[in-house]
Protein backbone atom coordinates (compact mmCIF):
# COMPACT_ATOMS: atom_id res chain seq x y z
CA UNK A 1 0.00 0.00 0.00
CA UNK A 2 1.48 3.38 -0.91
CA UNK A 3 0.40 4.95 2.40
CA UNK A 4 3.06 4.40 5.07
CA UNK A 5 2.18 4.92 8.73
CA UNK A 6 5.09 6.51 10.60
CA UNK A 7 3.66 5.93 14.07
CA UNK A 8 6.54 3.66 15.18
CA UNK A 9 9.07 6.40 14.45
CA UNK A 10 6.96 9.09 16.10
CA UNK A 11 6.45 7.06 19.27
CA UNK A 12 10.13 6.11 19.50
CA UNK A 13 11.25 9.70 19.04
CA UNK A 14 8.78 10.91 21.67
CA UNK A 15 9.48 8.07 24.11
CA UNK A 16 5.82 7.08 24.30
CA UNK A 17 4.60 3.49 24.54
CA UNK A 18 1.82 2.16 22.34
CA UNK A 19 -0.27 1.40 25.43
CA UNK A 20 0.11 4.93 26.76
CA UNK A 21 -0.98 6.38 23.43
CA UNK A 22 -3.94 3.98 23.23
CA UNK A 23 -5.08 4.94 26.73
CA UNK A 24 -4.72 8.69 26.20
CA UNK A 25 -6.30 8.65 22.74
CA UNK A 26 -9.10 6.32 23.88
CA UNK A 27 -8.30 3.95 21.02
CA UNK A 28 -8.17 0.16 21.34
CA UNK A 29 -4.57 -0.99 21.93
CA UNK A 30 -4.84 -3.50 19.06
CA UNK A 31 -5.64 -0.63 16.70
CA UNK A 32 -2.53 1.26 17.84
CA UNK A 33 -0.43 -1.91 17.51
CA UNK A 34 -1.70 -2.41 13.93
CA UNK A 35 -0.91 1.19 13.07
CA UNK A 36 2.52 0.86 14.70
CA UNK A 37 3.22 -2.24 12.58
CA UNK A 38 1.85 -0.54 9.44
CA UNK A 39 -0.98 -3.10 9.10
CA UNK A 40 -3.91 -0.67 9.22
CA UNK A 41 -6.05 -0.61 6.07
CA UNK A 42 -8.41 2.23 7.00
CA UNK A 43 -8.73 4.84 9.69
CA UNK A 44 -11.67 6.81 11.01
CA UNK A 45 -11.23 10.60 11.04
CA UNK A 46 -12.42 10.86 14.66
CA UNK A 47 -9.80 8.28 15.64
CA UNK A 48 -7.13 10.20 13.72
CA UNK A 49 -8.11 13.38 15.55
CA UNK A 50 -7.95 11.60 18.90
CA UNK A 51 -4.53 10.19 18.01
CA UNK A 52 -3.12 13.59 17.05
CA UNK A 53 -4.66 15.28 20.11
CA UNK A 54 -3.18 12.63 22.41
CA UNK A 55 0.27 12.99 20.85
CA UNK A 56 0.09 16.75 21.31
CA UNK A 57 -1.03 16.37 24.92
CA UNK A 58 1.63 13.77 25.78
CA UNK A 59 4.55 15.59 24.16
CA UNK A 60 3.63 19.26 24.31
CA UNK A 61 4.39 19.43 20.58
CA UNK A 62 2.04 20.00 17.68
CA UNK A 63 1.46 17.08 15.31
CA UNK A 64 -0.09 17.10 11.85
CA UNK A 65 -1.45 14.28 9.69
CA UNK A 66 1.76 14.43 7.63
CA UNK A 67 3.75 13.57 10.76
CA UNK A 68 1.93 10.23 10.95
CA UNK A 69 1.24 9.33 7.31
CA UNK A 70 3.43 9.39 4.23
CA UNK A 71 2.45 8.71 0.64
CA UNK A 72 5.04 6.58 -1.16
CA UNK A 73 4.09 6.55 -4.82
CA UNK A 74 4.43 3.18 -6.47
CA UNK A 75 5.05 1.27 -3.23
CA UNK A 76 2.92 -1.76 -2.43
CA UNK A 77 2.35 -3.17 1.04
CA UNK A 78 4.79 -5.95 1.84
CA UNK A 79 3.36 -9.41 2.39
CA UNK A 80 3.74 -10.09 6.12
CA UNK A 81 2.67 -13.76 6.00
Amino acid sequence: MPIYIKLAEVLEEAGISRNTLAREAKIRPNTIYDMHDNKTKRIDLVMLTNLLDALCELTGQEYQVSDIFEYRKGKQKEDNS
